[in-house]
Parts: C-alpha cells; structure tokens; sequence
C-alpha cells in the first residue's frame, strides 16, 4: 500500500497548483484533469463543479445503496514554493529521504486526502468497502475558499451524506487527534500613504511624515502593555472556556523544549498563563504577518517612504461576530490614522469559528480505529487554526463531521521543507483502511 500511495501521491504532487496567484491557473487546470481521469478509472462518477473561483471536484462512488455515505473533504491548491526560499529538493516533485517525504503539499493537502483516496481505490479492487464515498476536492483553501459557502448552497443535494471527514492537519506529540473545533477571522490590509513619493531622508528627515514610522505607531496602539487587544469591544462576546476544557486541555502532552525546538522561538507567552492548547485553540488574536515600506534592497538608499502596508490576520473564537470585529476594527483605525495621514484598510473573507458536537457514533467510530491505528487514545484539541469548510458544512448540511488529522506535528505545514514523516504516513494508511473497511 506504502508503494501506490507514493506512486500515486508522487503525480498528484507534481502539479504547482498554487491557488494564490493567477500565474498557475494552468497547473490547476492540469489538477483538475489529472484529479478527474483518476477518478473515472476506479469506477467513480466524477462531476467538475465550476463558478465559485477555482473549480471543485466532486467523485461518486456507490458501493451498495444501503449503506451510509461519506463525503470526504480535501483541497488540491498548494501554498506558493521555489527552491531559491531554501528547498533542500524541488519542492513539486516527490522526495524521500531520512524516512520523510519531502514536497509542497505533502501534508497540506495532497498527501493527507491521498490517504483516504488510496484506501478507497483498494478497497474497492477488493470488494471490501463499507460505505458510499463522495470525494468534495476544492482548489481555494489556500485563499480562504471565499466562495465555496455559496457552492455549498447551491449544490447541497448533490452533497447529500450522512457524515464528513476530513485529514487536514497536524497530530499532537504522536497522539492521533480529533479535532472539536476551530477559530474563525479574517486577513486585512492597511496602507498609510504620506506622500506622493519618496523623500530624500537628508532633505526632508525629522521635517515630513514618515509613512514606516505613522504605521508602526498605528499598529502598535492595537495592542496593551500586557498584549492583549486594545480595539474597544473586541473582547465582548468572546465564550467562555470553562474548567472541563481547561483541565482538558492541561492533560495534552506538552513540551516546552519541544515547543521552542518546532517553533524556533525562545519562548512560551500566553495570557493569564493559560496552557498553549487554551490559548491557540480557545483565545482571539491579532497577528501582523507581513510589513512593506520603503526600500529593503542591498546597500542603502537614504529616502523617506510615501507608503508603508501591513498584513494583518485576525483569529476570533466562535461566540466573536466576524462582521462585527471587523466594524470595530474599522473604527479603530481612523481612530487613530493622525490627518496627514491617508490610508486604505481592506478586509478579506471574515468568516465564524467553531465547536462541534463530538457526542456521535461517527465520532466514536474514528476513534476505535484511531487507537487502533497509533496505538494510542486519541486526543481531543481545539485547532487554533480557521478551517471555513467546517463552519459551511455544519451550517448546510448539517450533518456530523470527522476532523482527524493524520500529518506529522514537526510537518513544516506552508514552510520550507513541508513534509510527511513515513512512520506516521504507515499509521495514516492503516486507520484510513480499517475505517473505511470497518475491520475493527
């Protein structure tokens, strides 16, 4: 089974299906094609579902009309990678070596739906699967699937299930993990523009507004000496955690110098000194992922920036009204913009956090084949991470969902060097094939 996966993984990988810049709508044409051939080969009615952005693959396969179905959920476009960012391996094609398997999407998401697909496919040579299976592959979760709620919509009879899976994640210190939930947010843009052009710094230094240094200030009134968040009302509707997930949460294994080695920082800071599982699965944030002004080239060019833009990404836990943070948010900042000052703030895709409902056979089910698979009781953890498909799908279709990630906790998931661990690649294939098989 090790050898089909790789095989198989290794032409799904190959594809730069990178759905962040228009420069690859080849590639993900190419992925679509490729993801509808191999389908139609085993059997599977496969529907190409175009209009809400980048187009979803939907796979049918009937298995016998009395059983249940399951719609498996993954996504085929990829975070954007190149060698020159520090690659040890061309990150579009299939590397091993050391007992990994190195490429961009290995785990994220190609590599873990190719879990499930490879199971289903063998399954099916063998007369041994148990459920009907319905394959929903979309190609804009990198880009927040802004879209895809509406397609949800509109197909939701042709998504007709009885239950949901989804692989898209991360194990917790070797511990198999079902997932209870989500944060939702949303990505902005805020650019303070000073004047129409650069400024020789010697000329007009310490005289003319400075569009670096009018932003940093602005960014950092959003945060208190303490680091929580300053945006007046941002805290109003946040849920409570409560002492049976806190203690919960305490009992996920933990290591600091794990933590520091995975992160490559120095150090633990949370709030109240919650635990990292409370703090990243349960908490907001406010993060500023990416800052631009000036010139950043070799040597120096002595000039006063006219523009200076940061990226900032909000995580809001699932009682936090997307909508409405962001009002807040918007209020904030012309707030705080001084009149010399102009600016342009923009808003991308806000959308809910969640919290499942876990007390169902489905659930129980997955983790029988889980402890079976690691060796191990499966593990209960709120992502810290946004997962917009799981707010659709509880909202539409309302059926129960499986989120059990099966990728490797030092993946190097959107990174340099994204990779899946064989070891557990072996652990991923066996739950997959003993779920699907109802061999318990």
């Amino acid at each position: 089974m090790n050898k089909k996966y790789k095989n198989l993984l290794k032409e799904f990988i190959k594809f730069k299906s990178v759905s962040t810049s228009d420069e690859f709508k080849s590639e993900i044409e190419k992925t679509v094609e490729w993801l509808e051939r191999t389908f139609k080969s085993k059997g599977f009615k496969v529907k190409i579902i175009k209009g809400y952005d980048n187009p979803v693959v939907l796979a049918e396969y009937i298995q016998n009309k009395e059983y249940e179905t399951a719609l498996i959920y993954g996504h085929y476009d990829v975070q954007p990678a190149s060698e020159s960012e520090g690659w040890s391996s061309d990150p579009f094609k299939l590397t091993e070596r050391s007992g990994r398997l190195y490429a961009r999407g290995v785990v994220d998401n190609k590599g873990q739906v190719m879990i499930h697909i490879i199971n289903i496919f063998n399954l099916i040579e063998k007369g041994k699967l148990k459920y009907n299976i319905k394959f929903f592959i979309e190609g804009n979760e990198e880009t927040g699937s802004p879209n895809l709620e509406k397609c949800i919509k509109d197909k939701k009879k042709l998504l007709n299930c009885d239950f949901i899976m989804i692989s898209d994640g991360e194990i917790t210190s070797d511990y198999p993990v079902v997932e209870a939930g989500f944060r939702g947010g949303f990505n902005s843009t805020l650019k303070c523009i000073t004047s129409d052009k650069d400024l020789h710094s010697g000329l007009y230094g310490g005289a003319s507004p400075i569009a670096s240094h009018e932003l940093i200030k602005i960014i950092n009134r959003i945060y208190k000496e303490n680091g929580s968040i300053a945006i007046n009302g941002f805290y109003d509707n946040v849920d409570d955690i409560g002492d049976e997930i806190r203690e919960m949460n305490k009992n996920i294994p933990f290591d600091l110098d794990y933590y520091k080695k995975l992160s490559g920082t120095k150090a633990l800071v949370t709030e109240d000194n919650n635990d990292f599982y409370t703090q990243t699965g349960l908490r907001p944030a406010v993060v500023v992922t990416g800052l631009d002004s000036g010139y950043t080239g070799e040597g120096y060019r002595n000039s006063i920036p006219s523009y200076a833009t940061a990226k900032i990404n909000f995580r809001l836990v699932k009682s936090q009204d997307p909508k409405m943070i962001v009002e807040l948010f918007k209020k904030f900042i012309k707030k705080q913009v001084p009149n010399y000052v102009d600016y342009k703030l923009d808003i991308a895709s806000p959308y809910y956090g969640i919290k499942l409902n876990l007390d169902n056979e489905y659930i129980k089910t997955a983790r029988k084949h889980l402890k079976k698979a690691f060796g191990k009781e499966p593990l209960v953890k709120f992502c810290g991470g946004g997962l917009p498909i799981v707010t659709y799908f509880n909202d539409i279709l309302s059926v129960p969902q499986i989120l059990a990630p099966l990728a490797n906790e030092d993946c190097g998931m959107h990174s340099v060097d994204e990779n899946y661990n064989l070891k557990i690649v072996k652990k991923a294939l066996d739950f997959s094939d003993s779920f699907w098989s109802k061999s318990f």
